[in-house]
């Protein structure tokens, strides 16, 4: 099992010194989560993978820094504003590219904007994306996301029909818990669609737990994948607030141990 941390776990850490610490608790695998344009510079990406590389680390992610941007400037109805916006992501592309990384995630459309797009429109969309990322050989993948359109299954399910081989999903357990589904009902419909995955832990009154702390059954969703012939990454993703990440990050490893098979 391909087992991993992302950078994000120690937002507002600097993402380099993210990644060093992600590197110092032995993880051999992670997604850079970019948070600022300068990020995405040349000399930024090649410093980040001469580090991952000189340390056996895989990339095997990147998140843009822009996903609060999504709903209005890629997603809108303004065609200007996504003309200003679109070379973002050629560059968030170009760097998972050079960091050897496969997957880019995308958040998308928020669920009730003041100007909804019609779906049709949002797909098209998107398929503009997956073809930037096609360029660079890197796949564009749409991730669950509650308060987004992509929390809903159903709507998932039509995004599917729509791009056929072109989608592909970043499933995230605490956001299918948050937008109030079972995440097995998410795992089971799009298994085959999965590309890479966000794990957390959760229990009755906490939906974004260290993997460990709660009541998931991260046997079943190791189990479930390996039976769909899934070989991407589980990434860990949980937020620094509340928890002392550095050492939670550890005791998760050591935990998901029990599970390599």
């Amino acid at each position: 099992m391909n087992i991993g941390a992302s950078t994000s776990c120690f937002y507002p850490m600097e993402t380099e010194q993210a990644l060093q610490q992600v590197i110092d608790l032995g993880y051999d695998r992670t997604e850079i989560f970019f948070n600022a344009e300068s990020e995405l510079d040349t000399s930024f990406v090649k410093m980040l993978k001469d580090r991952a590389d000189s340390n056996g680390v895989s990339i095997d992610s990147v998140h843009p820094f822009s996903s609060f941007l999504e709903s209005n400037c890629i997603f809108g109805d303004y065609q200007r504003r996504y003309d200003d916006y679109i070379d973002i992501y050629r560059r968030t592309c170009h760097a998972a590219a050079v960091l050897g990384a496969g997957i880019v995630v995308i958040h998308g459309a928020l669920e009730r904007p003041k100007r909804p797009l019609p779906e049709e429109h949002y797909f098209e969309r998107f398929k503009g994306l997956v073809d930037i990322g096609k360029a660079e050989g890197v796949k564009v993948c749409q991730e669950n996301v509650n308060r987004f359109r992509s929390q809903s299954i159903d709507f998932c399910k039509r995004m599917r029909s729509r791009l056929g081989d072109d989608f592909n999903m970043v499933f995230d357990v605490k956001q299918a818990v948050r937008a109030g589904f079972d995440p097995f009902d998410f795992i089971n419909e799009f298994k085959e669609d999965i590309a890479h995955i966000h794990i957390s832990d959760h229990c009755a009154v906490a939906d974004c737990m260290p993997p460990g702390r709660g009541n998931f059954d991260f046997g079943k969703l190791f189990d479930i994948m390996h039976n769909a012939n899934y070989n991407g990454s589980y990434i860990i993703e949980i937020y620094s607030l509340g928890y002392d990440v550095y050492n939670e990050l550890k005791n998760s490893r050591e935990y998901l141990k029990q599970f390599e098979v």
